[in-house]
């Protein structure tokens, strides 16, 4: 039996889990052979394409790995081979294995749902296509008319590792994910990783080998996409350990490890193990979701607040790596202004990125499920995005996704810090207010870089010091790019420029660009040779002169 498992990426960067995870089971519980491969396109591919090349191998099974950013293509894609090919048809992950009856009653083309565990529920599947398909667990299917789900099962053992010869071959660089630990110890409401199954952690040797096995791979980042890395400290310190003890040695210098994180619950031994990483092998990822404790009681978020802003604060100032701290818009009981006030204490943490999402209505999450405890209007088609909610009406979110623009613009690109840290510091704007003004002022519109810091000093040149504003954004465009054009509005024509740019390369390095402060008589000069900062940026320095 020949048998295709196929998955669209959201990108060619990212290499997806699932299919070889699918591809190890097999290999590992099947009791009968079979000829099967992994391929792989992205949702911005050409789907004809890639129906017709899975269509070419001459499939008798396709099983495809279905989430919110693919599902859209992947059904487009499931039609096509079916109408062209005829083969059995299989559909797995989160965005059907909840709702699996409903899929089928939809989708003609879809012969089959799975649900749970796909390491033992599809060999599981295989052995039994032409048999009894009832003891399969976690399948839906059709018989005689009628739509038959089993029911699923719950495994306690480690799933086979995914990183076989195949996997390593085709990674080819990219991002590259690993998964140590299935489940999750929150039950949070707009979140699924709390349903799939009881936490459980796989065998720590395996883990090991596995990270070796990635580092050596050519990839630059390894991806842990365990929801909650630190929900056993002694473990998660024993992994930090290993990476630290064997980096520069078997595990390259140029990788990159990135975890997802309960900040609040950070032990001090692995806050001192952090501390003492080598400056970027270490990502850390941390949902705060909201400040609002009302709003976390509601989603069954337990967090420790106070504790989560302490922590947060000293892993930034270890300086050795890169903290990705998020907020989500939309959730039960939080209304413009509480969302305000997270917004604020959030970015007064200084992570390197302060990411703001939106709520997700998923299917299986709680929050969709119970709409009398959570109601809110959301969109009908993925990623089911909130419209609205008794506490944020269509207008306010709709500000909100201008802020998250311009936040991503002026914050997360790292390319205007010296002009958001003086708006903020000296001037005395909210940072809410900041983010959220300027955005509905652009309103999402595209430009060059420099246009934008035009049109930011245009915006707020009436609310501040002229000039000084004007050398804040100056100095960040020095940080930020070595090509970026300067805003005539930016410009100060005068003889001395020349004469100190030339001092600078003569004297210190040829890759130098210096910006005049007149307003304190001082020089800033940017070594765009030297590698950036943590936040994406060049480092500049400041430099006293006789004007």
């Amino acid at each position: 039996m020949r048998v295709i498992i196929a998955c669209l990426n959201s990108k060619y960067v990212h290499a997806s889990l699932s299919p070889w995870c699918l591809l190890a089971g097999t290999r590992e519980f099947a009791k009968n052979s079979y000829d099967v491969c992994v391929m792989e396109s992205t949702i911005n591919g050409d789907v004809e394409s890639f129906a017709e090349k899975i269509i070419n191998e001459k499939p008798d099974v396709v099983a495809f790995s279905c989430y919110i950013w693919n599902i859209t293509k992947t059904l487009e894609l499931c039609g096509i081979i079916k109408r062209k090919h005829g083969c059995e048809i299989v559909l797995g992950g989160p965005e059907v294995a909840y709702r699996p009856k409903d899929v089928l009653e939809k989708y003609e083309f879809a012969d089959f749902v799975l649900s749970g565990e796909g390491e033992w529920t599809f060999p599981d599947f295989l052995d039994n296509l032409n048999g009894n398909l009832s003891i399969v667990s976690g399948l839906t299917y059709r018989e005689n008319g009628e739509i038959i789900s089993n029911p699923e099962k719950e495994y306690e053992a480690d799933p086979p590792s995914p990183f076989s010869d195949e996997f390593l071959e085709n990674l080819n660089g990219r991002i590259s994910y690993i998964e140590t630990a299935r489940g999750c110890p929150y039950r949070c409401a707009f979140c699924l990783s709390g349903r799939c199954s009881p936490l459980r952690f796989f065998e720590i040797e395996r883990v090991k080998k596995d990270i070796i096995k990635l580092a050596q791979s050519g990839t630059q980042t390894v991806k842990f996409v365990d929801r909650t890395f630190n929900a056993n400290a002694e473990r998660a310190n024993e992994i930090l350990l290993f990476i630290k003890e064997n980096y520069g040695e078997e595990i390259p210098e140029t990788v990159c490890f990135h975890f997802e994180i309960a900040g609040d619950i950070l032990k001090e031994s692995t806050l001192e193990i952090l501390a003492s990483m080598p400056v970027g092998t270490v990502q850390l990822e941390i949902g705060m979701q909201s400040f609002n404790e009302e709003t976390l009681k509601l989603i069954n978020r337990k967090t420790n607040t106070k504790k989560l802003v302490e922590n947060i604060r000293k892993l930034i100032s270890f300086n050795n790596m890169h903290i990705h701290i998020d907020l989500i818009a939309g959730l039960t009981g939080e209304d413009f202004e509480s969302f305000k006030n997270s917004f604020n204490i959030g970015y007064s943490l200084k992570a390197h990125m302060l990411q703001m999402g939106f709520l997700k209505l998923l299917y299986g999450a709680d929050m969709r499920e119970n709409k009398e405890k959570y109601p809110c209007s959301f969109s009908a088609e993925p990623p089911y995005e909130v419209t609205s909610t008794p506490w944020l009406s269509s207008d306010e979110i709709k500000n909100l996704k201008n802020c998250e623009d311009a936040l991503d613009r002026l914050y997360n690109s790292g390319r205007f810090l010296f002009t958001l840290d003086y708006l903020t510091n000296d001037v005395g704007i909210l940072p809410f207010d900041i983010f959220n003004s300027f955005g509905n002022f652009v309103n999402g519109n595209k430009m060059r870089l420099s246009d934008y810091a035009e049109k930011l000093y245009d915006f707020f040149c009436d609310k501040c010091d002229r000039q000084i504003l004007r050398e804040k954004i100056l100095c960040d465009l020095l940080c930020c790019s070595s090509s970026v054009q300067i805003p005539d509005a930016l410009k100060i024509k005068d003889p001395l420029y020349k004469q100190v740019k030339k001092y600078f390369i003569e004297n210190i390095n040829k890759s130098i660009k210096v910006a005049i402060l007149y307003s304190k008589k001082q020089v800033f000069a940017v070594n765009q040779s030297e590698e950036k900062n943590l936040y994406n940026r060049y480092e500049g320095r400041v430099y006293d002169i006789d004007l």
